[in-house]
């Protein structure tokens, strides 16, 4: 018998589990059946919130023949508490099944009554009741509580609150939200969204995996796409719309930021980081990502799915909530029966991009007038592009608004920066030929793509792209396992490049050793009949590339995929075309 406690955690929003804070564990189960797991960890639960006057609480369990997650909703002022709590029965759970001395039970029941008085907030209760009586959204954190969002917002440090009726409840309002997540497109879609925000004369707030962004102003790099991020963006005054970009991780850590939202987008759902916090399979993968809906559910706002992903069709078969599909192909199955049901679709056919609802049909814009899909060549961006105006549509933005946001959304380093800009640079003056006749320069494709799902979108782009010969420089994190690493290095392998690089990320090795990736991907990269004298490694990424540039020819086309010091890499291609 072997029970391993993976991760246990406090949730702060709504979550997979339910939509109030709350608690939850992931355990792993070897020997021993996971419902007599579940049972015995029920009752210990049950135990515990009697002897400490919690009373009954509602568990939610998600099982699998590796493990489980165990949960159950708090109130807000008593998360930590709640986990302890959870833990606490978790331990006892090992020790009855084991056959060990338990800890005594008094003693558990008197910290954790501590515990639950130590964290006890009455005078946030009641602001958060108030809250919900004028139907404005609370944000709190240990150190801050906001009440109202954007524009009409107002923060009190967490230990002065005011008392609900000496709040001015009239000057407060919120804002529109859009949630937005997936596996690939995430930051595209809200960057394609914020610029139509700001196309209607309004001020956006983004999180995301890069940054949070008030306008044009970035506050602060790095990655917000959880509830920190959220609440910091909405807590800006200037906002005037919040485009919340919601990453599996944040939401399985915390949950989401908010308690309503507009409308959400799923781009689409591929395995990756399998394993992390119980989620083991794709469809676990696909019900975290369905997280988004929760806060949809409230005001009614409607979801936007990609219909050409067959595990969101899948689930959506049991939803009865307003749906607005997106697709490439206009003879989707899925789009035909949700038009014939009076429901809004988007697609592309022959060139042009359409929204419908029921028979009736417009015509936006032709794909080619949207400067990032590269002609239609990077059909993941037109993919990008029929979900953001989806999602635009059901926010209520208007048809020229939309058109003329992606007309002016080049793609490029200043609007999109590691997500699929194509750019031609003058070769290096030791690369130039004598030839006068021959173009001096080369392409260039920067993508942040770090799984299969998204190597593979980059790379069919990259193979209708004009090309002589293709190099590619491609890191990976550590996180991904030694399958997912040699799937994806088989992916840009089939794009035939005669030289390839792997660059060490010495930040992102997540547990493994240095060189332990390179030689994953030198290795099969070998067994694809790929010789010495075109591969190697480097000690970092700005070396991989500076070393692939000193190869390249006229008309040739580098890919670089997966990189890290984006920004020194960002300079290092600037002094080329100088």
């Amino acid at each position: 018998m072997k029970l391993t406690l993976e991760s246990s955690r406090h949730l702060t929003g709504p979550n997979l589990y339910f939509h109030s804070p709350g608690t939850v564990l992931d355990v792993a189960v070897e020997g021993v059946p996971v419902d007599e797991i579940v049972q015995c960890w029920q009752e210990e639960v049950q135990k515990l919130l009697a002897a400490t006057g919690w009373g009954e609480t509602p568990l939610t369990v998600r099982t699998s023949s590796a493990g489980a997650s165990l949960a159950f909703c708090s109130s807000m002022d008593a998360v930590y508490a709640a986990t302890e709590l959870n833990e606490a029965a978790w331990n006892s759970t090992v020790a009855r099944l084991i056959g060990a001395s338990p800890e005594n039970f008094e003693k558990t029941v008197s910290k954790l009554k501590a515990s639950i008085e130590q964290e006890s907030n009455p005078e946030l209760l009641k602001l958060s009741a108030a809250a919900n009586s004028h139907g404005i959204q609370l944000l709190a954190d240990e150190e801050t509580v906001t009440l109202g969002l954007g524009i009409g917002s107002k923060s009190w440090p967490a230990d002065k609150l005011p008392a609900a009726d000496e709040v001015d409840w009239n000057s407060l309002c919120n804002i529109p939200l859009a949630l937005i997540t997936g596996t690939n497109g995430k930051s595209t879609v809200g960057r394609l969204l914020a610029s139509i925000v700001k196309a209607a004369g309004n001020t956006s707030g983004l999180t995301s995996t890069d940054w949070i962004k008030v306008g044009d102003e970035i506050l602060d790099v790095g990655d917000y796409s959880g509830p920190g991020g959220a609440r910091e963006i909405l807590r800006d005054q200037r906002v005037e719309f919040g485009v919340l970009e919601s990453a599996r991780g944040g939401m399985m850590r915390r949950g989401l930021g908010v308690t309503e939202a507009q409308a959400g987008i799923i781009t689409n759902v591929a395995e990756e980081h399998l394993g992390e916090y119980g989620v083991r399979s794709l469809a676990d993968l696909i019900d975290v990502k369905f997280t988004i809906l929760r806060p949809l559910e409230v005001s009614g706002g409607t979801l936007v799915l990609n219909a050409d992903d067959s595990g969101l069709v899948e689930y959506s078969r049991k939803l009865k909530h307003p749906l607005c599909w997106f697709s490439l192909d206009a003879n989707s199955p899925i789009l035909l029966n949700h038009r014939k049901k009076g429901g809004a679709v988007c697609y592309a056919d022959q060139g042009k991009i359409f929204y419908a609802q029921g028979n009736s049909v417009n015509i936006l814009l032709n794909v080619n007038e949207i400067p990032f899909t590269l002609n239609g060549a990077a059909r993941y961006n037109v993919a990008n592009s029929l979900g953001v105006i989806a999602l635009a549509k059901n926010l209520g933005f208007a048809d020229e608004i939309i058109v003329k946001a992606l007309k002016e959304f080049k793609g490029d380093i200043d609007d999109n920066p590691g997500r699929g800009n194509y750019l031609t640079l003058p070769l290096p003056p030791a690369n130039r030929s004598q030839d006068s006749d021959v173009e001096q320069s080369f392409q260039l494709l920067i993508d942040f793509a770090h799984n299969a799902h998204g190597l593979s979108a980059v790379c069919e782009t990259l193979a209708l792209l004009p090309a002589n010969r293709r190099l590619v420089v491609a890191g990976h994190v550590g996180s991904h396992s030694d399958q997912e690493i040699r799937e994806m290095t088989r992916v840009i392998a089939e794009i035939q490049p005669v030289f390839f690089l792997v660059p060490q990320m010495k930040d992102y090795l997540r547990g493994r050793k240095s060189g332990e990736i390179s030689k994953i991907v030198l290795d099969e990269l070998r067994l694809l009949g790929f010789t010495e004298e075109n591969i190697g490694s480097t000690e970092s990424c700005l070396e991989a590339v500076k070393l692939a540039v000193q190869r390249v020819k006229a008309g040739d086309l580098l890919l670089l995929v997966g990189l890290v010091e984006r920004d020194k890499i960002l300079a290092f291609l600037e002094e080329l075309k100088n």
